[in-house]
């Protein structure tokens, strides 16, 4: 009874082999489907497909020898010397060569960088806003780092050489210098120029009498004079970005107290001034 036992034990061992090939296979397998984002971290993405051709050309490899002996051989003359694969070698060769016939080519992709600056060239827009370019159906948002630029990483290598547009978001203080801005995907940097958005600084000028007070005048440092109109009503679009040092308006009126206060920009509400008679 021992030699029995031990011809099965021995017949049962490449089957064991078999197995656990093909149970790693299949492992590697439903990584490769199901979590493919641990592959990713791992930095094994492409070449566990190899190991999994291996483990399951050795499974086939075994189950050949052990279910149906096989031992058939090819014998040659290679490099002076003498080459002999057995059927299960075979097998595995074949297994290799068709999965590597059956490996997709990976998908080319590139990527654009988008540099953001003022007409001047000045830097104004570090780490605020973002940018987002349209893929037709598609669309992709990018935020600006601290050198002014916006990346778009693995646009598809079919995107080369269209023109999309391009917006810019979450600067409120700022806005592209051309409404319809486009790029051309492909190039090597592309550079966009933004300009301060224009806010409405409005309202209204009345007499100690609390009438609208026309022809009374509006200024402030570094910017064109306003004057009322036969309603004391003014407006004058002023630059999002002004600095708080140039935001003093003053305004006069013949006979007139003059009155002086920091503009607000992007209120709601429209300023009202009263102008006292001078005594």
């Amino acid at each position: 009874m021992k030699p029995s036992s031990t011809a099965s034990s021995r017949a049962r061992t490449p089957l064991f082999v078999a197995a656990i090939s093909l149970a790693a296979g299949l492992a590697i397998l439903a990584l490769m489907v199901w979590r493919a984002d641990i592959l990713v971290r791992l930095g094994l993405v492409g070449h566990l497909w190899y190991v999994l051709l291996l483990l399951v050309g050795l499974a086939a490899a075994v189950c050949l020898f052990a279910l149906f002996r096989s031992y058939a051989s090819y014998t040659g003359k290679v490099l002076n010397g003498t080459l002999e694969l057995g059927g299960p070698a075979v097998l595995v060769l074949l297994v290799v060569l068709l999965g590597f016939r059956l490996v997709p080519k990976p998908e080319v992709r590139f990527d654009q960088t988008i540099f953001v600056s003022s007409e001047s060239g000045q830097l104004v827009l570090r780490n605020r806003g973002k940018l987002r370019l349209d893929f037709g159906a598609d669309r992709r948002y990018e935020e600006i780092g601290t050198k002014g630029e916006a990346r778009f990483i693995g646009i598809p290598a079919d995107q080369r050489g269209r023109q999309v547009s391009v917006a810019l978001e979450g600067a409120d203080d700022y806005e592209l210098v051309e409404d319809s801005a486009r790029v051309t995907l492909g190039d090597e940097a592309t550079y966009l120029r933004v300009k301060p958005r224009m806010v409405p600084f409005q309202g209204q000028v009345l007499d100690s009498k609390g009438q609208p007070l026309a022809g009374a005048k509006l200024s402030l440092p570094r910017r064109s004079e306003v004057m009322t109109d036969s309603n004391g009503r003014f407006y004058l679009p002023l630059p999002a970005d002004l600095p708080e040092s140039d935001r003093t308006a003053t305004i006069t009126a013949a006979g007139h107290s003059p009155w002086r206060g920091q503009v607000v920009l992007g209120g709601s509400n429209p300023l009202s001034v009263r102008l006292e008679s001078e005594r």
